[in-house]
């Protein structure tokens, strides 16, 4: 009898019609071109956009890829197809992913540069966007609402891009949660260079919003891990938490004019983040109000915030707050943090005649205050009552508070090996502290901004890895 042979069993399943759909890679030159092949996308099918400036190009790439056998849209080169004029991207169905574009010098007229949907059309699901550039894409100084990436859907990913230079009004990335089918998320974005964004002078500068104050109560459980934040200094919020269950961890915020803001909504986490200031003014770290949440394991240096942009910063409440003002600070635990050199930690801030309830039931432990010529670890403004603390260690220049659970420390410094100072007891080990990203292991493999933070003009790429 014959063998059944891999070949062979491959033949009489395509005899009978039963295999799989040879995946077909399908290159287009221009945007009908473009138009015209996606219909025909199956499951495991490569779109390649021919290397060159793709101008007035409002790419809608709709499918149902799966798990394994994804659609995928990329340049011929990473970086070699420019999209610039009026062009955008639209994601819609499932298991989507677009690399390698580079939207430069241009701007979307309407609706965000990329978006996870298309429309009322369709959300996008198990949508991925990865190793693309947006760079100084903005609309007409006039819009005072230009949002740049807008997230719907479920389990959406955002990662290894560089965005900077955004000068208009509007969030640079937000994360929307208006129906069910776009909450409780899991959206993860990571690995991004979030480059320089000047101070818009007004609200609405985020580098990052999560939510809004209409849908803070329920849960998105958005993950924003290992991206490198450096000058975004739109405004006070770097990233604003307004939604629960939300994730930021391993960042690092290097000379950033601002803070990450749990704004409103509840029981988020930020953990294992470097808060760098490099001594630049009103650098801050994390703004604590709401309930339930978790700080710890993240390492603040060299801030000079000043009022709400202090390294921490935990608020006085609203009675009976609108879901738009400042729900009163419950149940946070603030633990294994270390503050080397900032200029401001307020355990109490903001009491005035609306906000008049001071926070309660948050947990202080093992946290650092390393300040040799601050005059003391924090600020005590208002009534702490509400705080416990416990094993915390602080070593100023004048003499700290009384307060059980804070005590005086004579500590020493060293730089680790990273660069960062490392304060800890005499005799006691010197804990080893690595930056979790770095400017060069962000972004795109295929592009690297200049020393500034800013990319250079777009001139012909040539995609090379």
């Amino acid at each position: 009898m014959r063998p059944f042979t891999r070949s062979f069993l491959t033949a009489l399943l395509s005899s009978t019609g039963l295999a799989g759909a040879q995946a077909a890679t399908i290159k287009v030159a221009d945007p009908t071109a473009f138009q015209a092949a996606v219909p025909k996308l199956q499951p495991g099918d490569t779109l390649v956009l021919a290397a060159g400036t793709w101008r007035d190009a409002p790419l809608v790439l709709q499918g149902r890829g799966t798990a394994q056998r994804p659609i995928v849209l990329r340049a011929e080169r990473p970086g070699a197809v420019q999209l610039t004029g009026q062009s955008s991207l639209r994601l819609s169905g499932e298991y989507l992913v677009v690399s390698g574009l580079d939207f430069r010098e241009g701007y979307s007229p309407k609706g965000g540069v990329i978006e996870f949907r298309d429309g009322a059309k369709g959300l996008a699901n198990h949508c991925r966007v990865t190793e693309c550039v947006i760079a100084d894409y903005n609309r007409p100084a006039s819009d005072k609402d230009d949002k740049w990436i807008h997230f719907y859907g479920q389990q959406n990913r955002f990662d290894h891009n560089y965005v900077a230079g955004k000068t208009t009004g509007g969030v640079t990335m937000v994360i929307e949660l208006p129906t069910a089918e776009s909450r409780d998320n899991q959206h993860r974005i990571d690995h991004n260079y979030f480059g320089p964004r000047p101070p818009l002078g007004a609200n609405g500068g985020e580098t990052i919003r999560i939510g809004l104050a209409e849908t803070s109560l329920t849960n998105s459980g958005t993950v924003v891990e290992e991206n490198y934040f450096y000058h975004c200094d739109g405004e006070a919020e770097i990233v604003s938490i307004k939604s629960g269950q939300n994730v930021v961890r391993r960042n690092v915020f290097e000379e950033c004019a601002g803070a990450v803001v749990l704004r409103h909504g509840n029981n988020n986490l930020i953990e294992g983040n470097y808060f760098l200031g490099n001594g630049q003014e009103q650098t801050g770290g994390v703004h604590v109000i709401n309930a339930g949440h978790q700080v710890r394991g993240n390492y603040f240096a060299d801030l000079r915030g000043s009022g709400f942009k202090g390294a921490l910063v935990i608020m006085y409440g609203v009675p009976n707050s609108p879901l738009n003002r400042y729900a009163a600070v419950r149940d946070v635990l603030i633990e294994n943090n270390t503050f080397v050199n900032c200029r401001l930690v307020d355990l109490a801030a903001g009491k005035d005649k609306e906000r008049t309830l001071a926070p309660a039931g948050v947990q202080l432990q093992n946290n650092v205050f390393y300040g040799p010529k601050l005059p003391a670890p924090f600020a005590v403004t208002a009534d702490i009552s509400g705080l416990t603390l416990v094993g915390n260690r602080y070593q100023a220049a004048g003499a700290g508070p009384t307060i059980a659970g804070l005590q005086a420390a004579n500590m020493i410094s060293q730089k680790s090996a990273d660069g960062l100072l490392v304060p800890a007891a005499k005799g006691a080990p010197v804990p080893a502290l690595v930056r979790p990203v770095t400017a060069a292991q962000a972004g795109p493999r295929w592009f690297r901004p200049g020393p500034d933070g800013l990319a250079a003009p777009a001139a012909g790429a040539t995609g090379a890895r």
